[in-house]
């Protein structure tokens, strides 16, 4: 008998009125597998992550299922699964102690007590690489820069100690320096806990870094899927070769002129 996947996506679509976000998208994710979203910004990648770990807004309609035959029960976000957003400073509350941030997610979805969740706030913010992190837990998010704040969104996200973590364009919003920390970093974390990941990113580069499989996002349709060395030695569909071909590793010799992409992105 095969074993079951661990998340399974099946005809998934999602509108937000007349626009349609997501259109009959299906997926399946291994146990410990690192799979990439790409495609362009529209496409539908954080639609996608968000109908995955349950946070779709309000107005937003979907249908289809989304199952998580590897738990044993339904999933829960903030507990069974992680999310990391592109915009710390928008998913921490800037009123609130960053120490009591994350121990609100212990407390709340492992049943802690407060001194202990705090304690282990403090060794997660230290996992995190946050400095002198126990002296800190009393700080809140705008005394810290951009990579620590995405940092501490990072220890937040693990803190309900989930079997999936989804992270959103992580790094976007970052410099290349500390986006390239970030990404070694989350990567570390990942392995270190066995984590199954969906990595979302416009970046070829970087799917073909972190990723054991890549799927190709477009116009809300998932147009091919397959194992990240096989998709960027000879993609299938025309969309992922131009994406593919506009990836150039530093060193490359540089074309006359680089392809295009010429048709309508939807509104």
């Amino acid at each position: 008998m095969s074993e079951l996947p661990f998340l399974a996506v099946k005809n998934c679509s999602v509108a937000y009125g007349a626009q349609t976000a997501l259109d009959d998208v299906s997926l399946e994710l291994g146990r410990g597998e690192r799979l990439a979203i790409i495609g362009e910004s529209g496409s539908g990648k954080s639609t996608l992550a968000l109908a995955i770990a349950g946070l779709l807004p309000g107005d937003a309609v979907q249908s289809g299922a989304i199952d998580f035959p590897g738990l044993e029960q339904a999933a829960r976000p903030g507990a069974d699964i992680g999310f990391l957003f592109q915009d710390a400073s928008g998913s921490l509350d800037p009123m609130m102690k960053i120490g009591d941030q994350i121990a609100e997610i212990m407390v709340s979805h492992r049943g802690m007590g407060w001194i202990a969740a705090r304690v282990e706030a403090a060794q997660l913010l230290d996992r995190v690489r946050i400095p002198k992190a126990l002296a800190r837990l009393d700080d809140y998010p705008h005394q810290f820069s951009g990579g620590q704040k995405q940092r501490i969104a990072l220890a937040a996200a693990l803190a309900g100690e989930p079997q999936l973590l989804i992270a959103d364009e992580p790094t976007s919003a970052l410099d290349t320096v500390t986006q390239r920390h970030i990404v070694d970093l989350l990567d570390e974390l990942v392995r270190e806990a066995a984590l199954t990941l969906v990595f979302v990113t416009h970046d070829v580069a970087l799917a073909a870094e972190r990723a054991d499989r890549i799927a190709v996002l477009r116009h809300g349709r998932i147009v091919e899927t397959a194992a990240t060395a096989a998709l960027l030695s000879s993609p299938a569909h025309p969309y992922s070769r131009a994406l593919v071909a506009l990836h150039l590793p530093l060193g490359t010799a540089r074309p006359r002129r680089l392809p295009e992409i010429v048709e309508d992105v939807p509104s």
